[in-house]
């Protein structure tokens, strides 16, 4: 039988999911913010996939539907989808909002790494 969580269990283990990979990794974290019915969100995501593989071992996607997890976005500062952040360590390097070309979150992947 599962257990269910609260809306702030849930919230928590998001956060703090996101809080440990930014202590723990030495790699960026690509941080997609993205909510259900946003196609400029549906279009992103085989660019960023692409990237992931591209810069395989370099860097790390994680994706965080907005909806879901309200106060995160918040606490990050994320007011629209998709935004997209490079996160290496505590430090945000980049927040990329709305929907851009493959060759500019190329660039800003090879400024963080």
């Amino acid at each position: 039988m599962s257990e269910s969580l609260s809306t702030n269990e849930i919230f928590a283990e998001v956060h703090n999911n996101l809080q440990q990979l930014m202590l723990e990794s030495d790699i960026p974290i690509l941080a997609k913010f993205v909510t259900p019915h946003c196609p400029s969100c549906k279009t992103l995501a085989p660019v960023l996939q692409q990237l992931v593989t591209d810069f395989a071992g370099k860097i790390i996607l994680v994706t965080i539907d907005m909806t879901e997890y309200p106060d995160l976005t918040i606490e990050l500062g994320v007011r629209s989808a998709p935004t997209v952040m490079l996160i290496k360590g505590e430090e945000i390097l980049e927040r990329i909002p709305g929907l851009k070309p493959k060759k500019f979150y190329a660039e800003a992947i090879k400024r963080a790494i």
